[in-house]
């Protein structure tokens, strides 16, 4: 069954988390509206039931939205996390990569951020030349973080992404495409730099079939994917480690059996089902966790 989203420009609901009420806030990513491309047709949902719970795939973006999941009070790190969900450029697998994502981000005590980003036509053209453009969002995302982070109590030195499959490639593409900002913008987070602090690839591909290289600048990175994954290819995952390692930047990898493409936060069985656990020592060891 598909459905028309209407969307919020600005909202605050309330949700529970732990024993505290949480205010979650919903704001357009772009305030004059995003650059490029848009569609005629209305955004639309569709839930595929792929999980037993409610797991939509949202269709014909063209206003992006950045919403804010703020970590409890009594468990806040100060650290932040910009959650990108897959879905193929074409879908925004909003509810297994994004909203389950925040609410095990907030359990850690770290303010999470999706980032329901543009998405090409679902029976359109899939080139890099078409994709490229829309990880322009990603880059404002972090910038707009950084503009807030007074705001939303957070850490404007502890922002990562964490990116399942196109938004892997989304989060690999912020290695390249990383800058301090413009001084002279008249918009205020673009004066901002959009470099993310760390980075989570979850079964993710490379940005238009090349691995960025790594340097001096390269942040952390944790790479988790299944060998029996057979949408992207776990040698990727292997090779994008590889170059991390050559260009010295930090890196680490863990490729399990089995867990096929889009398993998510909460994988229904297998050795898989630790990943969360692994990426939240990954963290803990680079005292991200700290209170």
């Amino acid at each position: 069954m598909k459905i028309s989203l209407s969307l919020m420009f600005a909202t605050c609901i309330l949700f529970s988390n732990s024993s505290k009420a949480q205010a979650e806030i919903e704001i357009p990513l772009w305030q004059n509206g995003a650059p490029g491309l848009q569609h005629q047709q209305a955004e639309t949902a569709e839930d595929r039931h792929e999980t037993g719970r409610l797991d939509r795939y949202i269709s014909y973006v063209s206003k992006p939205t950045l919403t804010i999941y703020p970590a409890p009070a009594d468990k806040a790190t100060g650290t932040a996390v910009l959650v990108v969900p897959g879905g193929g450029f074409r879908y925004v697998c909003i509810d297994k990569e994004g909203i389950e994502a925040a609410q095990w981000l907030n359990a850690q005590g770290i303010t999470a951020a999706v980032l329901k980003y543009r998405t090409l036509a679902p029976d359109g053209d899939r080139s890099w030349k078409s994709i490229q453009p829309l990880t322009a969002d990603t880059s404002r995302a972090m910038r707009v973080l950084r503009q807030h982070a007074g705001e939303w109590k957070i850490d404007s030195k502890k922002i990562g992404v964490l990116g399942f499959s196109a938004g892997g490639i989304m989060a690999l593409q912020l290695l390249v495409d990383q800058d301090e900002g413009d001084s002279g913008a008249a918009d205020a987070a673009e004066k901002l730099g959009n470099r993310a602090d760390f980075i989570a690839l979850v079964y993710t591909g490379v940005p238009g079939g090349k691995i960025p290289k790594a340097g001096k600048n390269t942040p952390p990175v944790f790479i988790v994917h299944a060998s029996d994954d057979p949408k992207a290819p776990p040698v990727v995952a292997a090779k994008i480690y590889q170059q991390l390692l050559e260009g010295s930047a930090q890196a680490e990898l863990h490729a399990f059996r089995r867990g096929d493409h889009g398993f998510g936060m909460t994988p229904a069985d297998g050795s898989v089902r630790n990943w969360t656990s692994l990426y939240a020592d990954w963290m803990r060891d680079l005292k991200l966790l700290d209170k």
